[in-house]
């Protein structure tokens, strides 16, 4: 029970049957160690105590329930601000038809069931049920995730990876009983990344890797169901490039070279489509990545090749975004990029070395003039004057 996940059930008086039916049937979770309720299903007169312990905060959504100044919509309003500050997770479920839910506090929410019916409804009330406990494992989900999150970020690698397996087996479950719920697959594949991330931290290379694969795996179908979505494409190349980074980190390079290759085909149509500078961002990155890899393999020319697109890329949105610090950063560091390679050949590409490495050092001069050079910029400039006086200023 140590890692059961405490709910929060709010519910109207007039949904006091609703409610007692669904808290009957969460009880084989409850059993399972997977939940634990903080409200009996005969809640006590006083219950705004114990929200602030919840991890998951169970709405029942109905007419009574949304009035205005109700305790219902208070503990709503709470449990959305918890939510925001990544102490809970709140899961709206629909107990009765007709309360305003598109509009107000639960306008853009998911609810429970998801397709419009209600927990009352006498008809197919397994199935309706069993979508709305759907909704309470999913909240139960993400709640693991947020609390791995915390984990990950308090370099708590191990526990970190726990949470987020725990997840991943709810999420598991989810998309088992429902393999073509695109909400369960999606949640299959956060989980699946995230659970990479933590092992990739704790120092896992080949435990990272075969997670991140099989994230691959419901990515790539997510995407391919729907072509025109731009964030799972995202995602997917996100997950191309963490498969490169851990190859690459192994020693892997031919198969890091693949793995970024499929990430850029899939950028450079973001980056086209979008024309969004953070897609824009991530395209020359992965051209940054790839020229790494080339010449780690000792195709210096290949490098070259990468590393001039990407600073053709990053020069380019650098025009367009004078003020974006990390916009000139990126523009002053693939000069030095090119630099490298060009400084080991002809006179001539020394020459134009030279030229790349004044442009870098004059961008950098720009930032801390302006107090706006960060720390992690900060080690490149005292590179690019090396490099320089190495070449001959």
């Amino acid at each position: 029970m140590h890692h059961a996940v405490e709910l929060f059930v709010s519910s109207a008086p007039g949904d006091q049957v609703i409610r007692e039916e669904l808290c009957a049937r969460l009880a084989a979770f409850v059993d399972a160690g997977i939940v634990r309720e903080s409200v009996p299903a005969a809640p006590p007169t006083d219950t705004r105590a114990l929200l602030h312990t919840a991890d998951v905060i169970l709405v029942l959504v109905s007419p009574e329930a949304l009035t205005s100044g109700s305790l219902v919509e208070a503990i709503l309003r709470e449990g959305l601000t918890m939510e925001r500050n990544k102490r809970a997770v709140v899961i709206p479920l629909r107990a009765r038809a007709g309360a305003p839910e598109e509009a107000g506090l639960l306008a853009d929410r998911t609810l429970y069931p998801r397709d419009g019916r209600a927990l009352d409804e006498a008809e197919h009330r397994d199935e309706i049920f069993r979508e709305a406990i759907a909704g309470v494992l999913t909240g139960v989900t993400l709640c693991h995730v947020m609390v791995g999150d915390y984990l990950l970020d308090d370099e708590r690698e191990a526990a970190a990876a726990a949470a987020f397996q725990r997840g991943m087996t709810l999420a598991e479950r989810l998309a088992g009983d429902a393999p073509d719920d695109q909400d369960h697959r999606s949640l299959l594949a956060i989980t699946r990344d995230r659970y990479a991330d933590a092992l990739l931290a704790a120092g896992d290379g080949p435990g990272a890797l075969a997670a991140y694969k099989e994230a691959l795996v419901v990515r790539d179908r997510l995407a391919r169901d729907a072509p025109d979505d731009v964030t799972r494409r995202g995602a997917l190349a996100r997950c191309h490039e963490s498969i490169g980074e851990v190859l690459r980190a192994m020693g892997e390079k031919p198969e890091a070279l693949a793995a970024y290759r499929a990430c850029l085909a899939l950028r450079e149509d973001l980056a086209e489509s979008t024309y969004d500078d953070e897609a824009r961002r991530d395209l020359y990155a992965t051209y940054g990545r790839i020229g790494h890899v080339l010449r780690a393999m000792g195709d210096s020319r290949g490098a070259l090749e990468a590393f001039r697109t990407g600073l053709k890329l990053a020069a380019r949105l650098a025009a367009e975004q004078p003020d974006m610090a990390a916009i000139q950063g990126d523009h002053a560091l693939f000069c030095f990029r090119a630099a490298t390679v060009l400084a080991e050949g002809t006179s001539a590409e020394r020459l134009e070395a030279r030229s790349f490495l004044r442009r870098a050092l004059a961008i950098y001069r720009v930032l801390e003039e302006r107090e706006l050079l960060t720390e992690a910029q900060a080690i490149w400039p005292p590179a690019v004057e090396a490099l320089l006086t190495t070449l001959g200023t």
